[in-house]
């Protein structure tokens, strides 16, 4: 703790990041969750585990769409999980910032270091999953540790600090897993293919795993009812899959205004580009490789499951958002034209602090004209059953939106 409290001190960028996020998430949320149908899955199981020690939904289901860690956190804060969750959430921002600042190299020039924390701290979505009850921002800050920690785990100690993030991590979403995948099949290119370069990593990758699998067997061997989630797989083709992953993650550059071929397509071109500069220096080809596999993974995980929905494909491409960040600084330190491609960056890590203060803003606007009785009459008599209660608080439920 004396490290990382040391850390911030001297690193003004990083407290800026840090302000410029908790003043979006404040003025957002106004120090509110806000509540979507997601939200009463957690709720309810919260409530259960808080009083009966069992994950049931409010449907009075056997809860196995998620994974259990969200609703065990929300359930320390029982029975005030609302105003608990807003804390939470409020931790769980700044240390995600504070996570990803480990990732970037110690040679990085000061302007593209607090340009990329602010772009991080300010990114749209990324406020979205603090202000709205969703797992997500607690699996970013778990994300953004677990690689903190991959990166340096050649320490004994930092390897079981790894292990356990990454349980953590996958007890959070199961989407962790693709990470964990992802990083294990990078370091057989980087180690080579030995027999005891493969027992240690597989050995490893188990034990980060561990969780995943024994959540996965749970519900397998003991959930009779057929989980929601597997409602949404398979939905929609490959190509439309396709289509809207690279949509999505081609707002990391341009803005939803401009038309989606010529996102994609300036999406493409600059990720390519970036990928093959990144590899040119031998030093930097190990750590391109562990990008290029996570953002291969994750993916592939994604276009298989085919249940991409456009309402919510920014919350689903999120966790590769700071990748991307890294990817880029990576590159521009392999390039001559540093002032040009400084500028450049500044200019793009620009577009997404104003776009994250302007969606703060609409947000804001959102939550004073909440239409909250609509859907307070609609699950209201359901989750007063399932809670036990018979007021919901004066929270505002409402879409995600994103300009």
């Amino acid at each position: 703790m004396w490290r990382i409290y040391k850390a911030c001190c001297n690193d003004w960028g990083l407290w800026l990041a840090f302000i410029s996020g908790l003043a979006c998430y404040w003025v957002a949320s106004g120090g509110h969750l806000g509540l979507t149908l997601d939200s009463y899955y957690y709720l309810a199981a919260a409530e259960n585990w808080a009083q009966h020690k069992q994950l049931i939904d409010h449907q009075g289901n056997i809860y196995a769409n998620w994974p259990p860690l969200y609703p065990w956190l929300l359930a320390l804060g029982a029975p005030q999980v609302l105003p608990f969750a807003a804390w939470l959430h409020g931790v769980a921002l700044p240390a995600s910032i504070y996570f990803f600042s480990r990732w970037l190299p110690v040679q990085t020039p000061p302007l593209i270091r607090n340009a990329a924390l602010l772009s991080y701290a300010l990114y749209a979505p990324l406020l979205a999953s603090s202000i709205y009850l969703w797992s997500e921002i607690v699996f970013m800050a778990l994300l953004t540790a677990a690689f903190a920690a991959f990166l340096r785990k050649e320490k004994p100690s930092i390897l079981i600090l790894y292990i356990i993030l990454a349980n953590l991590m996958c007890l959070q979403r199961n989407a962790g897993i693709f990470f964990i995948m992802a990083w294990a099949v990078a370091q057989f290119f980087i180690k080579g293919l030995r027999w005891r370069v493969i027992g240690a990593i597989a050995l490893e990758s188990g034990l980060a795993a561990v969780s995943f699998i024994a959540w996965q067997l749970r519900n397998f061997l003991w959930v009779t009812d057929a989980q929601d989630f597997r409602q949404n797989i398979a939905l929609i083709d490959f190509a439309e899959s396709f289509r809207l992953s690279l949509s999505a993650m081609s707002t990391w550059l341009l803005p939803l205004q401009v038309p989606e071929l010529v996102r994609i397509a300036v999406f493409m071109t600059l990720f390519i580009a970036a990928m093959v500069v990144a590899t040119k220096p031998p030093a930097s080809r190990p750590i391109a490789a562990v990008l290029l596999l996570t953002f291969g993974c994750y993916l592939a995980g994604t276009w298989a499951l085919r249940m991409n929905i456009p309402t919510e494909n920014d919350r689903y491409f999120l966790p590769l958002f700071p990748f991307f960040l890294l990817l880029i600084i990576r590159a521009l330190q392999a390039i001559k034209a540093k002032k040009l491609a400084a500028g450049l960056f500044v200019l793009l890590m620009s577009y997404h602090a104003a776009r994250g203060v302007k969606n703060t803003l609409m947000w804001h606007q959102t939550k004073q004209k909440s239409a909250f009785g609509i859907l307070h009459h609609q699950l209201g008599s359901h989750f007063r059953c399932a809670f036990g209660h018979g007021n919901l608080p004066d929270e505002f439920i409402v879409g995600f939106q994103r300009v």
